[in-house]
């Protein structure tokens, strides 16, 4: 099995958590990747302006600690931003060769946005499971040999199910 393969099953693994467990563990997801990019922004300033690998290791862990704190707190800021990037990015793509495609996805970008960080907490379970539906048909899609149709299938049913589990069985 090489890393590749590893990669893949780890974003798959979190695609389902997103998918059908996403409010409970959205705000830890959120934080533990907020320290990792933390790390390697300290990391990688501290070796910059030192050269010295003990301190890029202490910049690192410091940073590391801010970035989880930012993350895991401003969690619902990034959900929102997050679905208005899906949002306004679905509509550029969808009409690329216009000359209005760009402006467009941006003031949809910024409308969904507002929305979603109003709503945040009603739409938090739908979310999720649609993020890690993205997520989860993404890595079935090649782990399953590049058949797109059935990896846009099951990424269709990991949402639906995790959209549902979410909304009437995990509801707060």
């Amino acid at each position: 099995m090489d890393y590749t393969t590893i990669l893949l099953i780890i974003l798959l693994i979190i695609g389902l958590l997103l998918a059908f467990a996403g409010r409970a563990v959205w705000e830890t997801l959120m934080g533990i990747i907020g320290g990792f990019i933390g790390w390697f922004i300290g990391f990688a300033l501290g070796w910059y302006f030192t050269g010295n690998w003990l301190i890029a290791i202490i910049a690192g862990f410091i940073c590391g600690f801010i970035g989880s704190l930012l993350f895991h707190y401003l969690v619902e800021i990034a959900l929102a931003l997050i679905t208005g990037a899906l949002a306004g990015g679905a509509l550029y793509f969808a009409f690329i060769d216009e000359s209005w495609a760009a402006g467009a996805g941006i003031v949809v970008f910024v409308i969904v946005f507002i929305v979603a960080y109003y709503y945040i907490d009603e739409l938090i379970g739908i979310l999720t499971a649609l993020i890690g539906g993205i997520l989860a048909g993404a890595a079935l899609y090649y782990l399953m040999g590049e058949d797109a149709m059935l990896a846009l299938g099951l990424g269709l049913l990991i949402f639906l199910g995790g959209a549902l589990v979410q909304t009437f069985v995990l509801n707060d």
